[in-house]
């Protein structure tokens, strides 16, 4: 064969090779298409069916068990305790005594009260009666001693009252004048030159002592114009100044003790002795208020007596009349009401169990004080138990009285289920951990099993529906306020397309009620990834 056509041959043959060769590439690159990579994409699609079955949507919460009478009991009074009957653990009946005071104080306060009931009553019988002359005579001397008293204490008020002004208008001019120019026209702080100090301090107690004169100047004339009939007035105006006098020295204390620097010139030993005078004048101050306050009283007091013993003499003078009769007979039945208080407190010195159950607690010790109102004792009833439990604000308002709950108890185990209600919804909220919760009661069978303190795992049921089309939730999307669900056309393609749909209850376990939109046993997607 000629060497041209072999040549012409081989490359035939090899062109033909290349084609099968590139055939076969494609037949394998779809292959893998369309074994793995469309399989791949299909494979990140996750579906679920519509169905029809029962749901129900609950609220979880822990809580513990709480007794429905939970008793703190104490005594009414403190005393030391003499006596206790019971230990913890202990089944009482009510009425039971179970701890006791010493009764010596209470015993000895009865028996005070039964001796003024009888003095009340002697009194009462006196005043039927009608008073005798050794009683009037002894009344008068009363009121003459009185009498005698109110008219010392007013000549006391009258003589103090001008030494009072004489007093603090000698403390101001020896003591602050010095510190001023023009101290009683035109009063300037006269020191501020050498000495650094706050501006508007000086203003004001330059202000302050040109108010301190005139307050001397309208005294002297009330002093001076001092009588039965305006001893009342004056003396309280004069305590009204003698207070105004004693806040402007303590302001001007202040000023002179609050120097920290001396300029050139200036003598902290002056500032010292000024500041010393200013505290004495205080003192001579404070002292006359004191004094006038006290004569004030001592008045008072005198007039208060006497008009006392005026009543008395008028009372015993007058012939019994019917109010007197009826005060006197008041003052029985007041002292009667004292020895009931006393028997009270008597009564008040030993606990007694107001309910029957258990004593829980015993805080006390024999020979220990008590004190009123101290808790001793704790008595539950652990008959009527219930549980409480606190919910958040984000659940609160599916929870309503009568709903059943569904109670576990940790102490008992997670398989053993005791039904209850919820008995009570607290409209007030309380902070926990930041949260705001609100506490909800729930009811409970009277089984032996169950303490208080127990913690309770407490499952409350909303609501339920029976046979109703759900989808997980994960299944609805949300676009432009709607909801839509995205429905599988071909199942071996994963194709779908969007239908809108109506929800209504979501319910427990990520399932969502569907009440508009797709039918039982539809495909649907639940996720891409």
């Amino acid at each position: 064969m000629h060497y041209s056509t072999v040549l012409v041959r081989l490359k035939k043959f090899f062109t033909k090779k290349k084609i099968i060769w590139a055939v076969i590439l494609l037949i394998v690159l779809f292959s893998i298409w369309f074994f793995f990579l469309r399989n791949s994409s299909n494979d990140s699609i996750q579906t679920a069916k519509v169905v029809r079955q029962d749901v129900k949507k609950t609220v979880l919460t822990t809580g513990q068990v709480v007794s429905s009478i939970d008793l703190a009991l104490s005594f009414q009074t403190s005393g030391f305790v003499r006596r206790i009957n019971v230990k913890e653990g202990d089944i009482v009946k009510a009425g039971q005594t179970l701890a006791v005071l010493d009764k010596g104080g209470a015993l000895a306060s009865l028996e005070s009260a039964k001796g003024a009931l009888a003095q009340a009553e002697a009194n009462y019988q006196k005043i039927l009666a009608g008073a005798t002359f050794e009683d009037i005579a002894v009344t008068q001397a009363s009121v003459n001693y009185y009498s005698t008293s109110l008219e010392n204490a007013k000549q006391d008020l009258e003589n103090e009252l001008p030494d009072a002004y004489n007093n603090a208008n000698t403390a101001i001019l020896s003591y602050t004048n010095i510190l001023f120019s023009n101290p009683q026209t035109l009063p300037q702080f006269s020191i501020i030159g050498t000495i650094q100090t706050n501006s508007q301090a000086i203003s004001d107690i330059n202000s302050n002592r040109t108010e301190i004169n005139n307050i001397l100047k309208t005294w002297q004339s009330d002093v001076l114009t001092l009588n039965e009939s305006n001893i009342e007035a004056i003396t309280d105006s004069s305590i009204q100044n003698l207070s105004t006098i004693s806040n402007y020295l303590t302001n001007l204390l202040l000023i002179l003790t609050a120097y920290t620097q001396i300029t050139s010139g200036g003598s902290q030993t002056t500032v010292t002795t000024y500041a010393s005078g200013v505290a004495t004048a205080k003192s001579t101050v404070d002292t006359a208020k004191a004094s006038i306050t006290n004569l004030k009283q001592a008045k008072k007091s005198a007039e208060a007596n006497l008009v006392s013993a005026e009543a008395s003499m008028a009372l015993k003078k007058a012939p019994a009349r019917p109010e007197d009769i009826s005060i006197a007979l008041a003052q029985v039945l007041s002292a009667q009401g004292q020895v009931h208080t006393a028997e009270t407190i008597l009564n008040n010195t030993v606990i007694y169990a107001p309910i029957s159950g258990t004593i829980t607690e015993v805080n006390i010790k024999l020979g220990e004080l008590a004190t009123a109102g101290a808790e001793v004792l704790k008595l539950l009833n652990v008959a009527e138990l219930h549980t409480e439990a606190q919910v958040s604000e984000a659940d609160i308002a599916s929870i309503v009285i009568g709903q059943t709950i569904d109670n576990t108890f940790d102490a008992l185990g997670p398989d053993k289920h005791f039904q209850g209600k919820v008995l009570t919804v607290n409209p007030a909220s309380t902070v926990v951990s930041g949260v705001i919760n609100y506490k909800v009661t729930g009811s409970l069978e009277n089984i032996t099993l169950i303490k208080p303190g127990m913690t309770a795992n407490m499952t409350v049921l909303v609501t339920e529906k029976k046979e109703v089309l759900i989808v997980p939730t994960s299944a609805v999307i949300n676009k432009n306020g709607k909801k839509f669900v995205r429905v599988i056309d071909d199942p071996k393609e994963k194709t779908y397309h969007e239908v809108e749909v109506s929800t209504n209850l979501e319910a427990d376990g990520g399932l969502v009620e569907i009440i508009s939109g797709l039918t039982a046993g539809e495909e649907i997607v639940t996720y891409i990834k």
